[in-house]
């Protein structure tokens, strides 16, 4: 179009041309918007039209699971590892005698051959303390908290010789414990503490217990095992050993050094308990045999 064309042009005709093109150019989006809407060519009528897949069969939920491992652990006990135990059982064996004394009896034979009576007298009384000390009960722990064991029952553990007996994984204060009888386990300080005072005994069950297990069977709970119960026993209430909490700024002279100790609580384990008798799978239980 010439500059002389456009002159002549009125104005009428010019905002007419503009909204034409506008609109020209606005139908690709309302084809795009129909698109978007259009159901999918592939979709048949029948499978728009099947109903849905009804859920499977709801199942009680299990207490735990039970995992029978006796018969793999017999033929553990039957290979080379057995022979192992054995070996390490002999590590300890004759450790608690007392040391030989090739002139004893000898001593016995000839007997003390002292006529005096003062020294005869002196020998009862000494008999007679060492009667009253032999009476006196040994304690059953040590100082440090642990079982007291002959020796050569230690030696034979020292040498890899399995303890044996029941284990349990308990849930304490936010910490998970694995314990055993006459176990000493410290936690924190568990309130209140007029229900947690030192000497009182309780039972951890349901929840609280997270797994049984001995040579021949696993309960591994879900999350906790029913049945299963853990008797305990509070020794001491105490503070733990002091932490140093040091903080330096370097070139700012700012130190600042503090301690903390924690306060605990300190637990014997008493008892370990399967959930209802042995060998018998309890309701709502799952049981496995391992290969």
């Amino acid at each position: 179009m010439t500059s002389a064309a456009v002159a002549t042009t009125s104005l009428p005709a010019m905002l007419s041309l503009l909204s034409n093109r506008v609109l020209s150019y606005s139908a690709p989006t309302k084809r795009s918007l129909s698109l978007l809407s259009r159901r999918p060519h592939d979709a048949s009528p029948s499978l728009l039209a099947r109903p849905p897949p009804s859920p499977p069969p709801s199942r009680p939920l299990s207490k735990y699971v039970a995992v029978n491992h006796a018969a793999s652990y017999q033929k553990s006990i039957n290979s080379e590892h057995g022979t192992q135990l054995r070996l390490a059982l002999e590590e300890g064996r004759n450790k608690d005698d007392a040391p030989f004394d090739p002139f004893s009896q000898f001593l016995d034979q000839m007997g003390h051959g002292s006529d005096d009576d003062d020294d005869d007298d002196d020998d009862i009384e000494h008999a007679e303390l060492l009667n009253e000390h032999d009476s006196l009960p040994s304690p059953e722990y040590t100082p440090a908290g642990s079982l007291r064991r002959p020796l050569s029952q230690r030696l034979a553990l020292r040498a890899g010789y399995p303890s044996g007996g029941k284990f349990a994984v308990v849930a304490l204060a936010g910490f998970q414990h694995k314990v055993t009888a006459d176990d000493l386990i410290v936690v924190n300080k568990l309130k209140p503490v007029a229900k947690w005072s030192v000497g009182s005994r309780h039972t951890l069950r349901e929840e609280e217990v997270l797994l049984v297990a001995d040579a021949e069977r696993t309960c591994v709970g879900l999350p906790g095992v029913t049945g299963a119960e853990v008797d305990v026993m509070v020794e001491e209430i105490t503070r733990d050993k002091t932490v140093i909490v040091f903080k330096k700024r370097r070139r700012k002279n700012s130190r600042r050094k503090n301690g903390h100790r924690r306060q605990v609580t300190f637990l014997r384990v008493l008892d370990v308990r399967f959930p209802g008798e042995e060998g018998v799978v309890a309701e709502g239980e799952e049981e496995r045999v391992a290969a």
